[in-house]
């Protein structure tokens, strides 16, 4: 969720902090109530890209579809609303690129891969307008930076790459909301750059900042798996499942996709046969998994089992 402080009253930040740290925690229920507490109350735009951000995080949090229709037709709506309008204020560039950001995340994650990169495109685009318009948006420069290093990773250019991870860096230090979430491209930008140390640093920051999330908690195990720390792998996806099966114990398939992780974990580790047993843990739970919406995370981590030879 990039939210610029510097466009928004100390009021507004106020609410989205306190949002954010509801989101971040998967407190759903309590982010929804919180919010509608504040329609009527809060800037329209600002109040739809708050739901918009509640409604990404809980799909990819609970590994589902529901809602979807909801978040595209909120997202298209705002696009429509502010998109044509022929001149738009900082904070409303900022808005809208965050719609688009998100939009382009979503579409990302359901390999809709044009319908990303278009909104991407233009996300980045408004970004840089805004942070052109008033240089202490600092959070602007997390997707800005973001870009960069993707440019520069693309293109194989050092010089673009450090560049990238110098923006990122600003926000960890001048940013406001964005800061969790730069710790957090950090650690995807490390993770790509091939140096795993540097990735675990920065997930352990982001999930100090907000200790009992899983989305943070992902983003971590990932980082030591990728650093071939497999033990440590393992205890962290296993945190995440047994916090999944107490506080979210119906989505079957959330608990497989940890089960799936910690058997890569296990395989990692040089221990194939306990990782075929959590692999199979894994499909039995699947198997279990009859929520409708829920069938397209379920297909896709069949075919990864498959490839495990698990059917």
């Amino acid at each position: 969720m990039f939210l610029v402080a510097y466009v928004l009253t100390g009021a507004e930040v106020k609410a989205i902090d306190s949002l954010s740290h509801l989101l971040y925690t998967e407190r759903f229920a309590d982010f929804e109530r919180s919010l509608k507490a504040l329609k009527g109350k809060m800037d329209p735009f600002l109040w739809s890209v708050l739901k918009l951000a509640y409604l990404q995080l809980y799909m990819a949090d609970n590994d589902t579809d529901y809602r979807y229709g909801e978040f595209v037709s909120l997202m298209d709506s705002l696009i429509s609303a502010y998109g044509r309008k022929p001149r738009k204020s900082t904070r409303e560039k900022m808005l809208l690129a965050t719609t688009m950001a998100m939009g382009a995340v979503f579409y990302g994650r359901r390999r809709d891969i044009p319908k990303a990169l278009a909104l991407g495109n233009k996300a980045f685009n408004l970004y840089r307008e805004a942070y052109r318009e008033d240089t202490t948006v600092y959070d602007a420069l997390l997707p800005i930076g973001l870009y960069d290093y993707a440019i520069g990773y693309l293109t194989r250019s050092s010089s673009r790459k450090r560049k990238g991870i110098g923006k990122i860096k600003v926000v960890l230090k001048r940013g406001v909301l964005a800061r969790p979430l730069a710790y957090a491209g950090l650690v995807y930008v490390y993770i790509f750059d091939n140096k795993p140390g540097k990735a675990i640093k920065y997930g352990l920051k982001a999930l100090s900042m907000y200790p009992q999330s899983r989305t943070f908690r992902w983003i971590l195990a990932e980082a030591y798996l990728k650093a071939g720390m497999y033990n440590e792998a393992y205890r962290t996806y296993d945190e995440i499942r047994r916090d999944i099966k107490r506080r979210n114990p119906g989505c079957k398939v959330c608990v497989a996709e940890t089960l799936y992780y910690m058997g890569e974990s296990l395989y990692g580790a040089g221990k194939e046969k306990e990782a075929r047993r959590t692999w199979y843990k894994a499909l039995w739970y699947l198997n279990a998994e009859k929520d409708r919406y829920r069938q397209r995370e379920v297909k896709e981590l069949r075919g990864k089992l498959k490839k495990r030879g698990i059917r």
